[in-house]
């Protein structure tokens, strides 16, 4: 059987083979609000930290609860985007399981094809052979006659 084209391939595999940063860099395209929740978290908890230093510890706490909040918000984001994720991966490969599915139909009907049009040329052979045999009769029986018509006109001359 063929090697299946390279829209069929693993897309994993291309990643396991990317650089740290790419790795990142796809990651976060995947689940954007995920390091955008971790961004945040840490400016709340540096912000808190600072509040500490001056001595404001109101705001040092308000900014802890924020810290809190925004920390359940990014588990949320993580949790949500590895379900939905995981999901499209699932049809995915149910999708790629359909386009296999589909690549071999098509094969098995080109070599139906083919082997349609390798019939008909070997009748249409055998048909030319049967022309072929009857035009070779047809001449050895014009010739044999037209021995035939000679042997008689040559009868009736005499």
């Amino acid at each position: 059987m063929s090697h299946l084209p390279s829209s069929f391939d693993d897309p994993n595999a291309d990643l396991e083979g990317l650089p740290f940063l790419q790795k990142i860099k796809y990651h976060i395209k995947q689940q954007p609000l995920v390091p955008l929740g971790t961004l945040l978290t840490t400016g709340a908890v540096i912000l808190a930290a600072k509040n500490v230093r001056s001595g404001n510890k109101r705001r040092a706490q308000n900014y802890f609860r924020w810290r809190v909040g925004l920390q359940g918000l990014t588990l949320v984001a993580l949790v949500a985007g590895s379900f939905i994720y995981g999901t499209n991966k699932k049809e995915q490969k149910t999708k790629e399981d359909q386009l296999r599915e589909k690549a071999k139909l098509r094969e098995q009907l080109w070599i139906q094809e083919l082997e349609t049009r390798d019939q008909e040329t070997q009748m249409r052979k055998k048909r030319a052979q049967i022309a072929k045999l009857k035009t070779q009769e047809m001449t050895e029986e014009a010739s044999r006659l037209e021995e035939e018509l000679k042997a008689l006109q040559a009868k009736f001359r005499k």
